[in-house]
């Protein structure tokens, strides 16, 4: 039933990479720049201290496990819209693509599968951003509603989940890395391109050819620099041989001017609070550690990065499974301490009688020893 939905056509509402708002603004991601590169999902995942933090904050919220709880009592057995959202997809999968979504372009868009019998359901279909138009219904019973255009379809707000990112008082969609950050990733795109095509010379040449011949014609000094980038150019070391009417001067070294090296260090912490994550999660220089052990620094990464995401898809996934019923993830991997430090809190706990033997295997993932 959703062929139609995901096969792509042409329809005068689509607006390739932009959004329009209930007043009919038109929200695009960035494509016009100071730094004068083009900047799209492709080019953002392409500048590696992005791609570390964005794969870092999704990959992570997708391996942690949810569940639906009933006050503490976990729910059994769990709703299947839980188990495998998407079929085509493993669970860590869709977990990680909204995040993913989030991150990117500020929004989680998915078509929801038919109820089930208790009126909720089983399955979501995950959709482009990119492909959606948000509008505010002004006419009619549904006057005031949301709606969701996709492929030229109409989708009323039951029939969607749409989990926003950052967003200001009013709108109808959040604000992502890509209509945020585009002038800041802009940068980083284009830092990342001038170094590349330094070391294939495509930035200012190394040299200044010298002929001295009197005569030289515009077509000759074109010949000669054209050999000169044929034999010599791009990642060529080779020593240069030339006549004795032509000499060479060495320019100095366009890199050091520009302070590439360290612009390209700067440009991580800049990515870091683009992606308000600790810097030394993605190699950013002078970045002071203070956390003392491995469940402190996961503490900090789960209250400072994680807990904004983890908290909106918590609260929309509750609005899918029955009333009374509230989706959680569990954060327990992150937070568990090393070995001896778990060890030292469970004597703790025995010797003050708050935990028993079993309680404790429990929490080591150990079977009980009964009577």
């Amino acid at each position: 039933m959703f062929g139609k939905l995901f096969t792509r056509g042409a329809s005068s509402a689509n607006i390739a990479g932009a959004y329009v708002d209930d007043l009919g603004r038109v929200r695009r991601n960035g494509v016009d720049t100071w730094a004068g590169v083009n900047v799209d999902a492709e080019n953002t995942l392409a500048v590696p201290g992005l791609w570390r933090g964005i794969t870092l904050i999704s990959d992570g919220v997708g391996a942690l496990p949810w569940a639906s709880y009933r006050g503490d009592i976990k729910v059994e057995p769990q709703p299947a819209i839980l188990e495998r959202p998407n079929p085509p997809e493993t669970l860590i999968e869709t977990k990680s693509a909204m995040v993913a979504g989030l991150l990117v372009h500020g929004n989680y868009i998915a078509v929801l599968g038919p109820p089930n019998a208790q009126g909720y359901p089983d399955q979501l279909h995950p959709v482009d951003p990119d492909r959606v138009h948000v509008f505010r219904e002004r006419d009619g019973n549904d006057a005031g509603r949301i709606k969701f255009k996709i492929n030229g379809k109409d989708y009323d707000q039951a029939e969607v989940l749409h989990i926003k990112g950052f967003s200001m008082p009013g709108d109808l969609i959040g604000f992502g890395l890509l209509q945020a950050q585009r002038q800041g990733i802009g940068a980083a795109v284009a830092l990342m391109e001038y170094a590349a095509r330094y070391f294939d010379g495509g930035v200012t040449p190394a040299v200044v050819l010298k002929s001295e011949n009197d005569d030289l014609q515009q077509d000759e000094a074109d010949q000669l620099k054209a050999m000169w980038l044929n034999h010599y150019g791009g990642r060529s070391r080779t020593p240069a041989v030339l006549n004795a009417s032509t000499k060479f001067e060495v320019v100095s070294d366009n890199a050091q001017e520009s302070q590439m090296v360290e612009q390209r260090q700067y440009s991580l912490t800049d990515q870091a609070n683009m992606l308000g994550t600790p810097g030394y999660y993605i190699g950013a220089p002078n970045s002071n550690r203070t956390y003392s052990n491995v469940e402190q620094e996961n503490q900090q990464l789960i209250r400072w990065t994680l807990t904004r995401w983890l908290t909106r898809i918590e609260q929309s996934m509750t609005d899918l499974v029955p009333r009374g019923q509230t989706v959680k993830f569990n954060l327990d991997g992150l937070l568990r301490s090393d070995t001896l430090a778990r060890y030292q809190a469970h004597q703790i706990a025995l010797q003050n009688g708050f935990l028993t033997v079993d309680e404790v295997r429990a929490l080591e993932n150990r079977s009980p020893l009964g009577d």
